[in-house]
């Protein structure tokens, strides 16, 4: 099944911790560069006096909401932490707070970076686009190392402190007459999803704040911005513009640090949960351990990819190739060290293995190419949407709207083909490995799923590189550095696409991580009851739970969009009763109100955020109690069913019309201020809430509600049995 140990003069428990040791090795070197390279943007030129005003307004209003917004959430953290302390155990409690308190701390370093970099990034567009382009894609992969270095370090290390220090390293020491060295490593590994629960938890919070911050000061500007008055979103006379700024930093970075720390946390404990079942089977820790390896190669490989990131004078039309091709190295990195972990551990059957891998991190390079087209600027479906606006708002949204729908279709068929193929590779390689085919072919899947994710480093660089991007180009307009602008312009239009391709890549390893997550639930519940449950539509509890998931997202998404329009509503509000209030701001001669408008996101985020997230908490929990396990298995496969196709009409549909709208504002269809021009801009103000709050709070649902319901199965069993 492996190759011969003697080859590499190890025994089979010295290979286990030879491999198991890459982990937290890699998770070290990735939290070191990311200090390295917050050390080399602290050094950065921070530019004129008149920039670095404006960028320090950004910063304090985002750690003024940040600080409000993180108090909430803690006490919502605390409430939860003693009901799993009371209801469950203390053990399980403790690894919801850790998982709770790292995703706040990878929100937290994602925000901080972001607003150092983006006045960087303004004087480095006086140098060169090159320059300015590499330092934000320095601010990105920032926050793209310390999450992955964050998550990876976490898992090992709450692995070893329940019960997997003793499995890895000193095996003798914990066998029993009734457990085997693999039975204690599965009951680590599945003590720790806790710490899944709650990244989620924080991520979904996280996500949802910020988004209903950023597109309430977004819609307001935009709206009496450019339509109303013809100034642009980002003049300083602007009085939603702070915000709006501010908006771009707690909801593309702080939320989606946080959203992205808890895919890599779950995924990695759920893959670990289900090559534990192998594990037991064969005896064999490497399967538990190996979704660990995948990653850390994948750390080791955006090293590699990262400075590739270089933009030439000829590519200045399209800059999106310099950062392409960092993520093209990256990922042939990532297949070569696939190939030769897949031989190094693996001999019978090593090929399918790696098929495994490739089918995931295959599907990411998919996922990418099709993002870029629905988004790109100069894409055929943006041009559609721009051309529609010539006849006015309505035929935007309608052409708009049919966009959104269709961009669903390729994503769903790529991924369902890397789930395909990859289960049918783990099939064959249990079969030629005398194992369950079943069991096989779940862990191909979960193969592919960490080969997904190995390149979330490189990923989550090009999604900071968005809302710094955005924010350059802000501080260069309201600065009145329009050299700088006009540089920073044309990477902000890269930075909505780079946005829409992470938002595209966390949507489609949730597709994949719902089916992992889902076996790691019935595994679990098979390992607490002795006998495995199955999900029989027949079955009257089966549909009416399937039915209550299928809603859930649509419930959820109604109000996340339900609280941008109320926000946005009391924003333009409030920029136009200082447009008349105050009649020296358009001539410049007076200073709008930036906090007034800071302090109507704020308000708006923290009150919206609260009851669509304990919603998605309290559900599954009633469910489960009334119910039993198996309505809540049927709760998850509902939600996520309807979860993926919604988030990927409104995340990709949302950046179609969000580029549409600047394919006009670079010169094309009469420009700024043309009619074509404000019809964009109502059709960007409607993909705004879609692509930026519910869309990407989406996928954290459906990993939520699947990490939430493994963690509770004990409280389902229990109340099940006294009724």
């Amino acid at each position: 099944m492996f190759i011969p140990l003697e080859i590499l003069s190890l025994t089979n428990t010295q290979l286990t911790q030879f491999a198991f040791l890459l982990a937290p090795i890699a998770g070290i070197i990735a939290i070191i560069t990311s200090l390295l390279l917050m050390q080399k943007i602290n050094k950065m030129d921070p530019g004129s006096p008149k920039a670095q005003e404006v960028a320090q307004a950004i910063r304090i209003g985002a750690y003024a909401f940040l600080k409000r917004q993180y108090t909430t959430i803690s006490i919502i953290t605390v409430a939860i932490f003693a009901l799993i302390a009371v209801a469950l155990d203390i053990g399980t409690a403790i690894a919801f707070l850790i998982g709770a308190v790292a995703s706040l701390a990878a929100g937290y370093i994602a925000m901080d970076n972001a607003t150092k970099a983006n006045v960087r990034s303004v004087a480095a567009a006086k140098v060169s686009a090159d320059k300015a382009l590499r330092t934000a894609f320095y601010g990105g992969a920032t926050m793209g190392f310390a999450v992955v270095g964050l998550s990876l370090l976490g898992v090992t290390a709450l692995f070893l402190i329940y019960g997997g220090y003793g499995v890895i390293f000193n095996p003798e020491s914990v066998l029993t007459a009734d457990l085997t060295v693999a039975d204690i490593g599965l009951r680590a590994a599945t003590g720790i999803v806790g710490m899944g629960f709650g990244a989620s938890l924080i991520a979904l919070f996280a996500q949802l704040g910020g988004g209903i911050f950023t597109k309430a000061a977004d819609i307001g500007a935009d709206i009496v911005g450019k339509v109303e008055a013809g100034i642009p979103e980002d003049d300083p006379r602007n009085p939603a513009c702070i915000a709006d700024n501010v908006g771009d930093n707690v909801g593309d970075s702080a939320g989606r640090g946080a959203d992205l720390f808890e895919s890599a946390v779950g995924e990695n404990i759920g893959g670990m949960v289900i090559g534990g079942v192998l594990s037991v089977a064969t005896g064999n820790l490497l399967f538990l351990i190996f979704p660990l390896i995948v990653r850390a190669l994948g750390i080791f490989a955006t090293l590699v990819g990262m400075p590739f990131v270089k933009l030439k004078p000829s590519e200045m039309k399209n800059p999106m190739k310099a950062l392409r091709k960092g993520v093209t190295v990256t990922t042939i990195v990532c297949g070569i060290l696939f190939f030769v972990v897949s031989i190094l551990f693996f001999s019978t059957g090593w090929y399918f293995i790696f098929g495994s891998l490739m089918a995931g991190l295959i599907g990411s390079v998919f996922i990418d190419y099709i993002t870029d087209y629905y988004t790109g600027r100069d894409r055929t479906p943006v041009r559609k949407i721009a051309q529609a606006s010539q006849t006015g708002s309505a035929t935007n949204i309608i052409t708009g709207f049919a966009v959104g729908l269709e961009t669903t279709a390729l994503p769903i068929i790529t991924l369902v083909i890397a789930l395909i193929a990859s289960y049918v590779f783990g099939q064959q390689y249990a079969l030629m490995n005398g194992l369950s085919a079943f069991q096989g072919g779940i862990y191909g899947t979960t193969l592919a799923t960490m080969g997904m994710l190995a390149v979330m480093g490189i990923v989550l660089a090009l999604d900071g590189f968005g809302p710094i991007a955005d924010n350059a180009a802000g501080i260069a307009e309201m600065a009145g550095e329009h050299g700088s602008a006009e540089t920073m312009e044309a990477l902000d239009a890269v930075g909505n696409t780079t946005k829409s391709l992470t938002k595209g890549f966390a949507l489609g390893s949730a597709l994949l991580a719902a089916l992992l997550l889902f076996h790691t639930y019935i595994e679990d519940v098979a390992i607490q009851t002795g006998q495995s449950i199955s999900i029989d539509l027949s079955n009257p509890v089966v549909l009416i739970s399937g039915f209550i998931g299928a809603m859930m997202p649509f419930l959820f998404s109604a109000q996340a969009i339900d609280a941008v329009g109320k926000a946005a509503t009391k924003m333009v509000a409030e920029v136009r009763r200082q447009f008349k209030e105050i009649p020296g701001i358009l001539d410049g001669t007076a200073k709008p109100e930036y906090d007034k408008a800071v302090d109507i996101s704020t308000k708006a985020a923290l009150s919206g955020m609260v009851l669509p997230g304990l919603i998605v908490v309290i559900a599954p929990i009633i469910i489960g109690v009334l119910m039993g396990p198996v309505a809540v298995g049927a709760l998850v496969i509902g939600c996520t069913l309807t979860a993926v196709p919604l988030a990927l009409f409104m995340n990709t549909g949302g950046g179609a019309w969000d580029n549409a709208k600047k394919h006009i504002e670079a010169g094309n269809l009469g420009g700024k201020n043309s009619p074509a021009h404000q019809a964009a801009v109502v059709g960007d103000t409607v993909g705004d809430p879609l692509k930026d709050t519910a869309g990407p709070s989406l996928h954290v649902l459906i990993k939520l509600l699947s990490t939430l319901s493994i963690v509770f199965i004990p409280l389902f069993l229990n109340l099940l049995n006294l009724i």
